[in-house]
C-alpha cells in the first residue's frame, strides 16, 4: 500500500521523500486555508519537494465552476490531481475531466454508492473518509472492503486512497483491506517510523555486545 501525506508542511514532505516511502501529497480547502501565503506558491513548493502527484480540491460546487477551476489546477503541472466532491455535479465533472486527460480524485466519500459512481465516471482515485465514517456509522472498513471488491470485480481503474486516517491502527487496517493507498496527516506518519522502548532496548543490547569485543569494536569495515 502506498502512502500519501495530507499536509502542506514542506519539511515533513521533504523528509518523507528522502526516506523513499512517499508516493504523493494531498491537500484540501481546510489545509490550504491555514497558510498565510499565496496558494500557487505553496503548491509549487510541494511539487518541488516531492516527485509524486499533488491533489488539490476545487472550491466551486457548480459544474461550470468545478470545470474551470480544475482546468486551471491541472495546468500547473502534469502531476496535478484534481479533487472533486463525490456528489451532484461532481460525477459529471469527473467524467468530463477524465476524458480531457485530467486526473481526478473523488473526495468526501462516506458510502460505497459514491465510490461506485466515481468509478463509473472514470475517476483515477477515490477517497473514503475513514475516521469520519467510523465516527458516523462505525463501518469504515466494511465500506473499504466492499468498495475494493467492487473495483476488483469490474476491473475499474479507480484506486482507493483511504483518507482521514487518524491512527496507526486505522492505517494498518486500511492496508489489510487491500486498498491502493492511504493519505496520512504528518503526526500519524511520524508514529509509523518512530522508535519505541522495546526497539531501543534491543539496540542497546546489540551495541553493548559489539563494544565488548575489541575485534568487532575496532573492525575497519564498520568504522563511521
Amino acid at each position: 500500500m502506498k502512502i500519501w501525506l495530507d499536509t502542506i508542511d514542506i519539511d515533513a514532505i521533504r523528509k518523507a521523500q528522502a526516506m523513499g516511502v512517499l508516493s504523493g501529497v494531498t491537500t484540501n480547502p481546510s489545509i490550504l486555508a491555514t497558510s498565510n501565503r499565496d496558494v500557487e506558491a505553496v503548491l509549487g513548493e510541494i511539487l518541488d519537494a516531492q516527485s509524486g502527484p499533488l491533489a488539490v480540491q476545487v472550491a466551486a460546487r457548480g459544474l461550470d465552476g468545478m470545470l474551470a477551476q480544475a482546468r486551471r489546477i491541472a495546468g500547473i503541472s502534469p502531476r496535478m490531481v484534481v479533487k472533486i466532491p463525490a456528489a451532484g455535479d461532481g460525477f459529471r465533472a469527473m467524467s468530463i475531466l477524465e476524458r480531457e486527460g485530467i486526473s481526478t480524485l473523488a473526495t468526501t466519500i462516506f458510502e460505497t454508492r459514491q465510490l461506485a459512481l466515481a468509478a463509473l465516471a472514470g475517476a483515477s482515485y477515490a477517497a473514503p473518509y475513514v475516521n469520519r465514517i467510523e465516527l458516523s456509522t462505525g463501518n469504515a472498513f466494511e465500506v473499504l472492503e466492499q468498495s475494493q471488491r467492487l473495483l476488483d470485480a469490474y476491473g475499474y481503474k479507480t484506486a482507493i486512497l483511504a483518507a482521514a486516517v487518524k491512527t496507526v491502527d486505522q492505517f494498518l487496517r486500511c492496508a489489510q483491506t487491500g486498498v491502493a493507498a492511504a493519505t496520512l496527516p504528518v503526526e500519524v506518519f511520524q508514529q509509523l517510523h518512530a522508535s519505541s522502548e522495546d526497539i531501543e532496548q534491543s539496540l542497546r543490547k546489540f551495541d553493548a555486545a559489539w563494544q565488548s569485543n575489541g575485534l568487532t569494536r575496532d573492525a575497519a569495515l564498520f568504522k563511521a
